[in-house]
C-alpha cells in the first residue's frame, strides 16, 4: 500500500530518500551538497517519507501485510557465533554491545549511560568497544537502527491490524506492550529528546510519529469497516493512545516498584481503554 507523495524528499533524486537521512538529526546539513549522506544499510529501507508535520510527506510500504513481528534483540538466523578459538565473532559483539547499550540507555538515559558502562557490562575493554562502535553518538545511531526495524515489522503490519478490533487490542500486549524493552527504551529516548542538543532527537521525534501514524491508519481502518465509536477522530486517538502506552510504560518501571497489590495492570488499562472506543 502506498500514500501518495505531497512531497519531494530532502535532497535531489526521484527515489525515496533513505532513512538515514530521513532519520538523520543533520538532515538539512546532509542535504546541502545536492542530496543525503548515506550510512549504511537502513534497517527501514522500504519506508518513509512524511509523518504528521514533517516537511517530506510520503510513506511507502510494499508488498502484502505481515503478521506483526518484533525485531530480533540480538544477532538474527545465521549470525556467526564465534571464531576459532572461542571468542565471540565481529557481529556477535557489535550485538552484545548494542544489547548492553540499550539496556543501559533504558535504564539511566542517553547522557547518563557512559562507554565505560556499557564496556563493562559487556566485559571488554574501552578501546575494544570503540574498535565497534568509534563514538557514542555512533552507538546510540545504531540503538536507534533498532527501534526503527522494530517499527518495520508494525508498518508492514497495518493491514492485518484493520481487520478487527481484536487484532489491535492482541497487539497492544504484543509489540506495544509498556513492560517490554523497546517500550521502556522509547520511552526513556522520548523524555530526553525534550533538550534541543540531544543528538537522537530528530530521529525519536519521528520514530513517535511512525507509531502514531501505524495507529491512526489501523483505526481509519476499523472506521470504514463501522468498528470505531461514532465521531471518534482517527487521529487525534492514535495521538491519545502512544501517549498512553509510553505512559504507561513509565509508569511500569516506577510506579510498580511501590505498589503493593497488582492492580493497575497496563495491559488491561490499555485494552479497556480501546475497548471503549471501537464496537465490536
Amino acid at each position: 500500500m502506498t500514500l501518495a507523495a505531497a512531497g519531494g524528499p530532502p535532497g535531489s533524486g526521484t527515489g525515496p530518500a533513505p532513512l538515514s537521512a530521513l532519520f538523520s538529526d543533520r538532515v538539512g546539513e546532509e542535504a546541502a551538497d545536492g542530496g543525503p549522506a548515506v550510512h549504511g544499510a537502513d534497517p527501514l529501507s522500504e519506508a518513509l517519507r512524511t509523518l504528521d508535520s514533517i516537511s517530506a510527506a510520503e510513506l511507502e510500504i510494499e508488498g502484502a501485510a505481515r503478521t506483526v513481528v518484533e525485531a530480533p534483540a540480538s544477532g538474527g538466523a545465521g549470525t556467526e557465533v564465534e571464531e576459532e578459538g572461542g571468542r565471540p565473532s565481529a557481529s556477535a559483539r557489535r550485538e552484545e554491545i548494542l544489547d548492553a547499550a540499550s539496556s543501559l540507555f533504558a535504564e539511566r538515559g542517553y547522557h547518563s549511560a557512559s562507554l565505560r558502562d556499557i564496556s563493562r557490562r559487556v566485559g571488554i575493554s574501552h578501546p575494544g568497544m570503540l574498535h565497534h562502535f568509534s563514538s557514542k553518538e555512533a552507538l546510540l545511531g545504531a540503538v536507534i537502527d533498532r527501534l526503527e526495524a522494530h517499527a518495520q515489522g508494525l508498518l508492514d503490519s497495518v493491514e492485518a491490524l484493520q481487520t478487527s478490533p481484536q487484532s489491535l487490542i492482541a497487539a497492544l500486549s504484543g509489540p506495544w506492550d509498556p513492560r517490554e524493552h523497546s517500550m521502556a527504551l522509547l520511552a526513556t529516548l522520548s523524555g530526553e529528546v525534550v533538550n534541543p542538543d540531544h543528538p537522537g532527537r530528530f530521529r525519536i521525534a519521528r520514530l513517535r510519529l511512525v507509531h502514531e501514524h501505524v495507529l491512526e491508519r489501523v483505526l481509519e481502518g476499523l472506521a470504514e469497516n463501522g468498528r470505531l465509536a461514532e465521531g471518534s477522530d482517527p487521529k487525534f486517538l492514535a495521538r491519545t493512545l502512544f501517549s498512553l502506552l509510553l505512559s504507561l510504560t513509565v509508569r511500569e518501571h516506577t510506579v510498580r516498584e511501590l505498589q503493593k497489590t497488582g492492580d493497575g495492570d497496563p495491559i488491561a488499562d490499555v485494552q479497556e481503554f480501546v475497548r471503549r472506543c471501537v464496537s465490536d
